[in-house]
Protein backbone atom coordinates (compact mmCIF):
# COMPACT_ATOMS: atom_id res chain seq x y z
CA UNK A 1 0.00 0.00 0.00
CA UNK A 2 1.00 3.51 -0.73
CA UNK A 3 2.46 5.07 2.37
CA UNK A 4 0.28 7.90 3.84
CA UNK A 5 1.56 11.76 4.22
CA UNK A 6 4.02 12.20 6.71
CA UNK A 7 4.00 14.63 9.46
CA UNK A 8 5.56 17.69 9.86
CA UNK A 9 9.48 17.64 10.67
CA UNK A 10 12.24 19.91 11.01
CA UNK A 11 14.33 17.26 9.03
CA UNK A 12 16.52 18.87 5.90
CA UNK A 13 14.41 18.11 2.93
CA UNK A 14 17.14 16.75 1.11
CA UNK A 15 17.64 13.98 3.83
CA UNK A 16 13.58 13.29 4.18
CA UNK A 17 13.95 12.32 0.46
CA UNK A 18 16.55 10.74 0.96
CA UNK A 19 15.15 8.49 3.84
CA UNK A 20 12.00 8.39 1.74
CA UNK A 21 13.69 6.01 -1.05
CA UNK A 22 16.03 4.33 1.72
CA UNK A 23 13.01 3.14 3.23
CA UNK A 24 10.49 2.50 0.02
CA UNK A 25 8.14 5.06 1.82
CA UNK A 26 7.56 7.89 -1.00
CA UNK A 27 4.81 9.98 -0.16
CA UNK A 28 2.33 12.06 -2.58
CA UNK A 29 4.47 15.47 -2.82
CA UNK A 30 8.07 16.55 -3.33
CA UNK A 31 9.28 19.98 -4.88
CA UNK A 32 13.28 19.72 -6.14
CA UNK A 33 15.24 22.29 -6.72
CA UNK A 34 18.52 23.92 -6.67
CA UNK A 35 21.82 24.73 -7.99
CA UNK A 36 22.95 20.80 -8.17
CA UNK A 37 21.87 19.48 -11.54
CA UNK A 38 23.54 16.07 -11.09
CA UNK A 39 21.61 15.67 -7.85
CA UNK A 40 18.31 16.78 -8.87
CA UNK A 41 18.50 14.42 -11.81
CA UNK A 42 19.74 11.56 -9.52
CA UNK A 43 16.80 11.58 -7.18
CA UNK A 44 14.29 12.75 -9.61
CA UNK A 45 15.17 9.24 -11.70
CA UNK A 46 15.24 7.31 -8.21
CA UNK A 47 11.73 8.38 -7.36
CA UNK A 48 10.73 7.14 -11.29
CA UNK A 49 12.38 3.94 -10.94
CA UNK A 50 10.96 3.50 -7.39
CA UNK A 51 6.89 4.35 -8.24
CA UNK A 52 6.63 3.70 -11.71
CA UNK A 53 6.10 0.20 -13.05
CA UNK A 54 7.83 0.16 -16.18
CA UNK A 55 5.56 -2.40 -17.86
CA UNK A 56 2.54 0.37 -17.78
CA UNK A 57 5.05 3.43 -17.56
CA UNK A 58 2.95 4.75 -20.62
CA UNK A 59 -0.19 4.49 -18.55
CA UNK A 60 1.44 5.86 -15.20
CA UNK A 61 3.65 8.58 -15.81
CA UNK A 62 3.01 12.17 -16.91
CA UNK A 63 5.26 15.46 -17.49
CA UNK A 64 3.64 18.46 -17.81
CA UNK A 65 5.47 21.61 -18.86
CA UNK A 66 4.48 24.59 -15.87
CA UNK A 67 4.67 27.22 -18.50
CA UNK A 68 1.49 25.65 -20.09
CA UNK A 69 0.22 23.62 -17.58
CA UNK A 70 -3.55 24.41 -16.74
CA UNK A 71 -5.04 23.88 -12.71
CA UNK A 72 -7.85 21.56 -15.17
CA UNK A 73 -4.94 18.84 -16.43
CA UNK A 74 -2.95 18.69 -13.13
CA UNK A 75 -6.15 17.99 -11.34
CA UNK A 76 -7.91 15.74 -14.11
CA UNK A 77 -4.22 13.95 -14.00
CA UNK A 78 -4.18 13.59 -9.82
CA UNK A 79 -7.55 12.19 -10.04
CA UNK A 80 -7.17 9.51 -12.54
CA UNK A 81 -6.27 6.06 -11.31
CA UNK A 82 -3.33 4.20 -12.19
CA UNK A 83 -4.05 1.54 -14.83
CA UNK A 84 -2.80 -1.73 -13.45
CA UNK A 85 -0.32 -0.30 -11.25
CA UNK A 86 -0.04 0.78 -7.55
CA UNK A 87 0.71 4.31 -8.14
CA UNK A 88 1.30 6.84 -10.98
CA UNK A 89 3.75 9.68 -11.06
CA UNK A 90 3.55 13.76 -12.21
CA UNK A 91 6.18 15.42 -12.94
CA UNK A 92 5.71 19.30 -13.49
CA UNK A 93 8.90 21.04 -14.96
CA UNK A 94 9.89 24.62 -14.19
CA UNK A 95 6.48 25.97 -12.52
CA UNK A 96 7.07 28.34 -9.95
CA UNK A 97 4.57 27.09 -6.84
CA UNK A 98 4.51 29.71 -4.69
CA UNK A 99 4.54 32.58 -7.50
CA UNK A 100 1.74 30.67 -9.71
CA UNK A 101 0.09 31.75 -13.15
CA UNK A 102 -3.34 33.51 -12.31
CA UNK A 103 -4.64 29.77 -14.33
CA UNK A 104 -3.67 27.93 -11.26
CA UNK A 105 -3.27 30.58 -8.28
CA UNK A 106 -6.44 30.13 -6.53
CA UNK A 107 -6.57 26.09 -7.22
CA UNK A 108 -3.42 25.11 -6.73
CA UNK A 109 -3.49 24.96 -2.63
CA UNK A 110 -6.77 22.81 -2.83
CA UNK A 111 -5.10 20.37 -5.53
CA UNK A 112 -2.15 19.45 -3.15
CA UNK A 113 -3.56 19.71 0.24
CA UNK A 114 -6.10 16.91 -0.86
CA UNK A 115 -3.45 14.06 -2.90
CA UNK A 116 -4.46 10.96 -3.57
CA UNK A 117 -2.49 8.25 -1.71
CA UNK A 118 -2.02 6.61 -5.55
CA UNK A 119 0.07 9.79 -6.40
CA UNK A 120 3.29 10.73 -6.78
CA UNK A 121 3.61 14.24 -7.71
CA UNK A 122 7.14 16.20 -8.28
CA UNK A 123 7.54 19.89 -8.99
CA UNK A 124 10.75 19.76 -10.68
CA UNK A 125 13.03 23.08 -10.90
CA UNK A 126 15.15 23.01 -14.31
CA UNK A 127 15.99 26.01 -15.32
CA UNK A 128 14.47 28.05 -12.79
CA UNK A 129 15.52 28.96 -9.13
CA UNK A 130 13.45 27.17 -6.00
CA UNK A 131 13.09 30.02 -3.46
CA UNK A 132 10.41 28.78 -0.72
CA UNK A 133 8.27 31.44 0.51
CA UNK A 134 8.04 30.54 4.12
CA UNK A 135 5.34 32.80 4.62
CA UNK A 136 2.81 31.39 2.42
CA UNK A 137 -0.02 29.09 3.14
CA UNK A 138 1.05 26.95 0.17
CA UNK A 139 4.46 26.13 2.00
CA UNK A 140 3.26 25.02 5.79
CA UNK A 141 1.08 23.10 3.64
CA UNK A 142 3.72 21.19 1.37
CA UNK A 143 6.30 21.25 4.62
CA UNK A 144 3.79 19.12 6.57
CA UNK A 145 2.64 16.45 4.19
CA UNK A 146 5.26 16.88 1.16
CA UNK A 147 9.13 17.65 1.22
CA UNK A 148 11.05 20.43 -0.11
CA UNK A 149 14.27 19.12 -1.29
CA UNK A 150 16.93 21.91 -2.52
CA UNK A 151 20.22 20.78 -3.40
CA UNK A 152 22.98 22.55 -3.35
CA UNK A 153 26.59 21.92 -4.24
CA UNK A 154 28.09 19.97 -2.37
CA UNK A 155 30.90 20.91 0.29
CA UNK A 156 35.00 19.49 -0.39
CA UNK A 157 34.85 17.02 2.29
CA UNK A 158 31.43 15.68 0.80
CA UNK A 159 32.92 15.80 -3.15
CA UNK A 160 36.09 13.92 -2.90
CA UNK A 161 34.42 10.75 -1.72
CA UNK A 162 32.22 11.03 -4.71
CA UNK A 163 35.51 11.57 -7.01
CA UNK A 164 37.22 9.21 -5.77
CA UNK A 165 34.36 6.53 -6.12
CA UNK A 166 34.15 7.36 -9.60
CA UNK A 167 37.80 7.28 -10.42
CA UNK A 168 37.47 3.94 -9.05
CA UNK A 169 35.16 3.03 -11.05
CA UNK A 170 37.60 3.64 -14.37
CA UNK A 171 40.34 1.73 -12.71
CA UNK A 172 42.21 4.56 -11.31
CA UNK A 173 43.41 6.12 -7.52
CA UNK A 174 43.62 9.78 -6.67
CA UNK A 175 44.71 11.06 -3.53
CA UNK A 176 43.05 14.02 -1.62
CA UNK A 177 45.57 16.89 -2.83
CA UNK A 178 44.76 15.97 -6.66
CA UNK A 179 41.35 15.96 -5.67
CA UNK A 180 41.42 19.23 -4.47
CA UNK A 181 43.50 20.40 -7.21
CA UNK A 182 40.63 18.81 -9.95
CA UNK A 183 37.75 21.05 -7.84
CA UNK A 184 39.81 23.97 -8.17
CA UNK A 185 40.43 23.55 -11.84
CA UNK A 186 37.43 22.09 -12.27
CA UNK A 187 34.87 23.39 -10.13
CA UNK A 188 32.20 21.48 -8.10
CA UNK A 189 29.39 21.23 -10.69
CA UNK A 190 28.63 17.20 -9.95
CA UNK A 191 27.25 17.31 -13.65
CA UNK A 192 30.86 19.11 -15.35
CA UNK A 193 33.21 17.15 -12.98
CA UNK A 194 31.51 13.36 -14.40
CA UNK A 195 33.08 14.55 -18.01
CA UNK A 196 36.30 15.81 -16.91
CA UNK A 197 37.17 12.83 -14.42
CA UNK A 198 36.41 10.61 -17.43
CA UNK A 199 38.74 12.28 -19.28
CA UNK A 200 41.64 12.32 -17.04
CA UNK A 201 41.37 8.72 -16.13
CA UNK A 202 41.14 8.10 -20.08
CA UNK A 203 44.79 10.43 -20.23
CA UNK A 204 46.18 8.51 -17.05
CA UNK A 205 49.03 5.87 -18.70
CA UNK A 206 49.02 4.54 -14.88
CA UNK A 207 46.68 3.55 -12.64
CA UNK A 208 46.71 6.90 -10.88
CA UNK A 209 45.20 10.10 -11.62
CA UNK A 210 47.89 12.59 -11.78
CA UNK A 211 47.66 16.53 -12.36
CA UNK A 212 49.43 16.24 -15.40
CA UNK A 213 46.40 14.36 -16.56
CA UNK A 214 44.25 17.24 -15.27
CA UNK A 215 46.45 19.41 -16.67
CA UNK A 216 46.22 17.96 -20.01
CA UNK A 217 42.72 17.47 -20.82
CA UNK A 218 40.27 19.20 -18.05
CA UNK A 219 39.24 22.27 -18.92
CA UNK A 220 39.38 24.67 -16.56
CA UNK A 221 36.20 27.32 -15.26
CA UNK A 222 36.58 30.70 -15.02
CA UNK A 223 37.78 30.95 -11.34
CA UNK A 224 41.04 29.19 -12.21
CA UNK A 225 41.89 30.95 -15.58
CA UNK A 226 41.38 34.04 -13.40
CA UNK A 227 44.33 33.02 -11.44
CA UNK A 228 46.84 32.47 -14.66
CA UNK A 229 45.11 36.10 -15.59
CA UNK A 230 46.69 37.45 -12.61
CA UNK A 231 49.82 35.16 -12.52
CA UNK A 232 50.67 36.57 -16.74
CA UNK A 233 50.11 40.16 -15.08
CA UNK A 234 52.08 39.70 -12.24
CA UNK A 235 54.86 38.00 -14.64
CA UNK A 236 54.54 40.75 -17.00
CA UNK A 237 53.06 38.94 -19.38
CA UNK A 238 50.84 41.68 -20.76
CA UNK A 239 50.67 39.49 -24.21
CA UNK A 240 49.58 36.16 -22.16
CA UNK A 241 46.93 38.08 -19.99
CA UNK A 242 45.32 39.52 -22.99
CA UNK A 243 45.68 36.02 -25.19
CA UNK A 244 43.77 34.48 -22.25
CA UNK A 245 41.32 37.32 -22.29
CA UNK A 246 41.02 36.88 -25.89
CA UNK A 247 40.23 32.83 -25.71
CA UNK A 248 37.57 33.67 -23.12
CA UNK A 249 35.64 35.81 -25.45
CA UNK A 250 35.54 33.58 -28.37
CA UNK A 251 34.35 30.85 -25.84
CA UNK A 252 31.33 33.14 -25.59
CA UNK A 253 31.97 34.45 -22.26
CA UNK A 254 30.70 38.17 -22.14
CA UNK A 255 33.23 40.97 -21.61
CA UNK A 256 31.24 42.12 -18.45
CA UNK A 257 31.32 38.66 -17.07
CA UNK A 258 35.27 38.24 -17.31
CA UNK A 259 35.59 41.70 -15.32
CA UNK A 260 33.30 40.61 -12.45
CA UNK A 261 35.65 37.52 -12.27
CA UNK A 262 38.52 39.50 -12.60
CA UNK A 263 37.39 42.05 -9.47
CA UNK A 264 36.48 39.33 -7.11
CA UNK A 265 39.95 37.99 -7.61
CA UNK A 266 41.23 41.06 -6.95
CA UNK A 267 39.25 41.43 -3.53
CA UNK A 268 40.28 37.79 -2.33
CA UNK A 269 43.74 38.52 -3.16
CA UNK A 270 43.69 41.70 -1.29
CA UNK A 271 41.63 40.03 0.99
CA UNK A 272 44.11 36.98 1.67
CA UNK A 273 47.12 39.83 1.09
CA UNK A 274 45.51 42.08 4.56
CA UNK A 275 45.12 38.19 6.41
CA UNK A 276 48.64 37.13 5.66
CA UNK A 277 49.59 40.36 7.30
CA UNK A 278 48.00 39.70 10.37
CA UNK A 279 49.10 36.28 10.63
CA UNK A 280 45.82 34.58 10.21
CA UNK A 281 45.21 30.90 9.83
CA UNK A 282 44.18 28.34 6.96
CA UNK A 283 40.74 28.15 8.50
CA UNK A 284 40.51 31.85 9.11
CA UNK A 285 41.36 32.87 5.68
CA UNK A 286 38.84 30.11 4.31
CA UNK A 287 36.19 32.13 6.08
CA UNK A 288 37.09 34.95 4.74
CA UNK A 289 37.66 34.00 1.20
CA UNK A 290 34.07 31.96 2.16
CA UNK A 291 36.05 28.78 0.73
CA UNK A 292 35.70 25.29 2.17
CA UNK A 293 38.95 24.13 0.19
CA UNK A 294 42.27 24.54 1.51
CA UNK A 295 43.77 24.13 -1.79
CA UNK A 296 42.36 27.60 -3.10
CA UNK A 297 43.03 29.42 0.55
CA UNK A 298 46.90 28.15 0.00
CA UNK A 299 46.95 28.99 -3.41
CA UNK A 300 45.41 32.50 -3.24
CA UNK A 301 47.48 33.31 0.20
CA UNK A 302 50.94 32.73 -2.47
CA UNK A 303 49.34 34.73 -5.01
CA UNK A 304 48.37 37.39 -2.20
CA UNK A 305 52.27 37.24 -0.75
CA UNK A 306 53.82 38.20 -4.64
CA UNK A 307 51.92 41.59 -4.20
CA UNK A 308 51.75 44.78 -2.04
CA UNK A 309 48.70 46.33 -0.32
CA UNK A 310 49.25 48.90 -2.16
CA UNK A 311 48.84 47.37 -5.35
CA UNK A 312 46.15 45.18 -4.54
CA UNK A 313 44.14 48.33 -3.73
CA UNK A 314 44.72 49.97 -6.66
CA UNK A 315 43.64 47.61 -8.54
CA UNK A 316 40.48 46.70 -6.92
CA UNK A 317 39.86 50.71 -7.39
CA UNK A 318 40.52 50.72 -11.25
CA UNK A 319 38.01 47.29 -11.30
CA UNK A 320 35.41 49.36 -9.90
CA UNK A 321 36.09 51.79 -12.36
CA UNK A 322 36.08 49.77 -15.36
CA UNK A 323 32.87 48.24 -14.15
CA UNK A 324 31.45 52.21 -14.40
CA UNK A 325 32.84 52.69 -18.02
CA UNK A 326 31.78 49.24 -18.99
CA UNK A 327 28.05 50.16 -17.95
CA UNK A 328 28.30 53.52 -19.81
CA UNK A 329 26.16 53.34 -22.55
CA UNK A 330 27.76 52.84 -26.35
CA UNK A 331 31.40 51.54 -24.30
CA UNK A 332 33.60 48.91 -26.26
CA UNK A 333 33.36 46.36 -23.52
CA UNK A 334 36.13 43.82 -24.64
CA UNK A 335 38.62 47.52 -24.80
CA UNK A 336 37.70 48.54 -21.43
CA UNK A 337 38.62 45.28 -20.13
CA UNK A 338 41.86 44.89 -21.89
CA UNK A 339 42.46 48.18 -20.78
CA UNK A 340 42.16 47.21 -17.08
CA UNK A 341 44.73 44.39 -17.73
CA UNK A 342 47.06 47.10 -19.45
CA UNK A 343 46.28 49.44 -16.31
CA UNK A 344 47.44 46.72 -13.61
CA UNK A 345 50.43 45.65 -15.41
CA UNK A 346 51.50 49.42 -15.74
CA UNK A 347 51.21 49.46 -11.71
CA UNK A 348 53.51 46.82 -11.11
CA UNK A 349 56.37 48.87 -10.49
CA UNK A 350 54.27 50.38 -7.80
CA UNK A 351 53.93 47.09 -6.57
CA UNK A 352 58.27 47.05 -6.51
CA UNK A 353 58.84 49.51 -4.67
CA UNK A 354 55.95 49.37 -2.02
CA UNK A 355 55.52 46.07 -0.93
CA UNK A 356 55.14 45.32 2.64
Amino acid sequence: MPPKAKKSSKTDGTQLLKQDLKNHTVGSLYVIGGEEAYLKQHYLTALDKEVVDETFRDFNYTVFEGASLTAEDLRDTVDSFPMMAERRMIVVKDLDIFKPTAALKDELPAILSDLPEFVCLVFYYDTIELKPDKRTKLYASIAKTGCIANFSQLERHDLIPWVKRHVRAAGKQIDNDTCDYLLFICGTSMTNLLSEIEKACAHSATDSVRKSDIDAVCTKVLDAVTFDLTDAITAQRFDRALGLVQELIAQKNEPIVLLAAVARHMQRLYAARLALEAHSSEAQLMELLGSKSPYYARKMQQSAAQLSVKWLRRAVLLCGESDVAMKSAGSDRQKVLELLLLQLAENLEERKSNRR
